[in-house]
C-alpha cells in the first residue's frame, strides 16, 4: 500500500459552508485541551506528602520521601507522554478543517485512553514491583499510541477534512513516534517481569525516538529549501 492519500469528494452546502455530515473541529479541540489539562493535573494527586504524627525529625521526612520516588518516576513519564500526545493532538489539528464522525470517533476513544493515565499511572506508582500494574501501565500507553496512530492515519488519507495535506514528512514522523511507544511499552512489561520497579525505564527512550524525529524532520525541511532554490531561474550576468 502506498503511504499518498487518496482524494475523496466532499459536497457542500450552499453558501460555502461545511457538509452537513461534518463537526466543526474547535468543539473536539476544546475538549481535548480540557481532558488532557485534567488528566496532567490530577498525575500529582499520588504524590502525598507523609502523616505529620508519622515524621518526628528531618531523617524520618528524606526517608519518606524516598520512598515517593517510584510515584514521582511514574508522575513523569505519565506528565511527559501526555505532553507528547497532546503537541500531537495539536500539530495534527493544524491540518484539519471539518471533522466527521469517524474521526470524532477515533478522538474520543483516545481521550478516553488519556483520562485513564492517572488511575495508571497511580496503580504503576503504587506498586511498581507488580508485574499486573506495568502490564497496564503499559497496555494504556500503547493504546494511546494505537489511537493517535489511526488518527494520524485517517486524516492523512481524506483530504476532504483537511485545509492542506499533510506533509509527508510529518506523517512518517507522526509514525515513528506512535510505533516507537507501542514498542517501547512491550519492551517496558518484558523488563517489569525480570526486574521489578524498571519496568518504567524504558520509556526514556522516547527522548531519543524525539531527537531522531526531529533531525529526519528538519533534514527534509532543508533538502526541499536545497531543491526550490536549485530550481530557481540563473539571473542574467551585466555585461562589463
Amino acid at each position: 500500500m502506498s503511504d499518498q492519500p487518496t482524494m475523496q469528494n466532499s459536497h457542500q452546502t450552499p453558501g460555502g459552508d461545511a457538509p452537513a455530515r461534518f463537526y466543526n473541529k474547535h468543539r473536539i479541540e476544546a475538549l481535548g485541551d480540557g481532558i488532557f489539562a485534567v488528566a496532567m493535573t490530577l498525575l500529582v494527586i499520588e504524590l502525598k506528602l507523609p502523616e505529620h504524627g508519622t515524621v518526628h525529625n528531618n531523617v524520618e521526612l528524606i526517608n519518606a520521601v524516598i520512598q515517593l520516588i517510584p510515584k514521582f518516576i511514574a508522575w513523569f513519564i505519565s506528565f511527559f507522554v501526555l505532553a507528547l500526545f497532546w503537541l500531537g493532538h495539536h500539530r495534527l489539528f493544524h491540518y484539519v478543517r471539518h471533522v466527521d464522525g469517524k474521526l470524532l470517533a477515533f478522538s474520543l476513544v483516545q481521550l478516553g485512553f488519556v483520562s485513564l493515565m492517572p488511575f495508571a499511572s497511580a496503580l504503576s506508582g503504587e506498586y511498581g514491583g507488580a508485574l499486573f500494574s506495568q502490564v497496564f501501565y503499559s497496555a494504556n500507553m500503547a493504546c494511546l499510541a494505537t489511537l493517535a496512530l489511526l488518527t494520524g492515519t485517517y486524516v492523512y488519507r481524506h483530504h476532504e477534512l483537511t485545509m492542506t495535506p499533510i506533509p509527508q514528512v510529518v506523517y512518517r514522523g507522526m509514525r515513528i513516534r506512535t510505533l516507537g511507544l507501542v514498542i517501547i511499552s512491550i519492551c517496558a512489561v518484558v523488563i517489569a517481569a525480570y526486574i521489578p520497579f524498571a519496568g518504567n525505564s524504558a520509556f526514556s527512550l522516547m527522548i531519543f525516538i524525539g531527537f531522531a524525529v526531529r533531525r529526519m524532520e528538519a533534514r527534509a525541511v532543508k533538502n526541499s529549501t536545497t531543491d526550490f532554490s536549485s530550481n530557481l531561474p540563473t539571473p542574467p550576468t551585466n555585461p562589463v
